[in-house]
């Protein structure tokens, strides 16, 4: 198990790429996103609803950050999604495992985030401690080899909170 931690994962000029395609995905009429309403109930619970939409494979973008990902963390993307995640108010995951992947990559949008709006990210360390994780600005977490995690519920006062999610494959 191993949980990598990056201040600065993409560079200045990407993130501010990602996160205005992400405000811009929200306020644009026409785009299509998914909900966590098709995970397995066991990562849902009540959880209110997560909105996802994936960065098309095709794009420049999908591109510039595919290229970041496994540059940065020597894993593959290959045709796994690159998603951005929007999480509403009261939405949240419970403990689970990522287990049949190489790695979990969340990535952090949002300009600001305050203590008191939850969201947190919270694991089980080696000594099977729990410890949380603020979700900042442009944090990188890339967890493997199975690590017991959670997010806190988003609080009201949290409004959105927006992250890149990323399922890997070990590299071959």
């Amino acid at each position: 198990m191993k949980l990598t931690k990056y201040e600065e994962f993409f560079t200045e000029e990407l993130y501010g790429e990602l996160i205005g395609t992400a405000r811009h995905l929200l306020t644009q009429g026409g785009n299509t996103f998914c909900t966590n309403a098709w995970w397995n109930n066991n990562i849902v619970k009540d959880s209110f609803p997560v909105l996802i939409h994936g960065i098309y494979k095709d794009s420049e973008l999908f591109a510039k950050v595919r290229e970041q990902i496994e540059k940065k963390t020597k894993l593959v993307v290959n045709d796994h999604d690159i998603m951005i995640y929007y999480w509403t108010r009261f939405s949240y995951i419970p403990w689970h495992e990522d287990e049949n992947y190489g790695g979990t990559l969340t990535v952090y949008l949002n300009e600001e985030w305050l203590p008191d709006w939850g969201g947190y990210f919270m694991y089980e360390d080696s000594k099977q401690e729990i410890r949380a994780i603020l979700p900042k600005r442009n944090f990188g977490l890339l967890q493997q080899g199975g690590i017991r995690h959670s997010t806190t519920p988003v609080n009201y006062d949290g409004g959105m909170r927006m992250s890149i999610q990323v399922f890997l494959d070990k590299a071959e």
